[in-house]
């Protein structure tokens, strides 16, 4: 009896484990929008703000700063796109938008 309760006390723990971590690495591979990043490359300082929608905004004080801007922020969002193509071409999408793409899912 008590082989059964430490066996599922591992496999409750292990299943913790293994959803947390999942977890992490879902939120570590998000892109970040907020806040301030420190990158090596600019000169000064770049500000990018974005809207509701998500469109970026760039300010920089050169044309290079605005180059390396546009390059981080296209990449940003190019990940999402591929994600999100990637998930259409599977029939996955219900599975980050919910049931609206479901029928997007049955005809793939």
């Amino acid at each position: 009896m008590i082989w059964l309760k430490r066996i599922t006390l591992l496999f409750i723990c292990l299943v913790v484990l293994v959803i947390g971590s999942a977890s992490w690495l879902t939120w570590q591979s998000l892109p970040r929008v907020s806040g301030d990043i420190t990158l090596p490359g600019p000169e000064a300082n770049i500000d990018i703000t974005r809207d509701r929608n998500g469109i970026p905004y760039i300010q920089a004080q050169n044309e290079g700063d605005a180059y390396f801007a546009v390059g981080y922020v296209h990449a940003q969002d190019r990940l999402f796109q591929m994600e999100f193509m990637r998930r259409l071409g599977a029939g996955r999408l219900a599975e980050i938008l919910g049931k609206q793409a479901l029928g997007s899912d049955q005809f793939m």
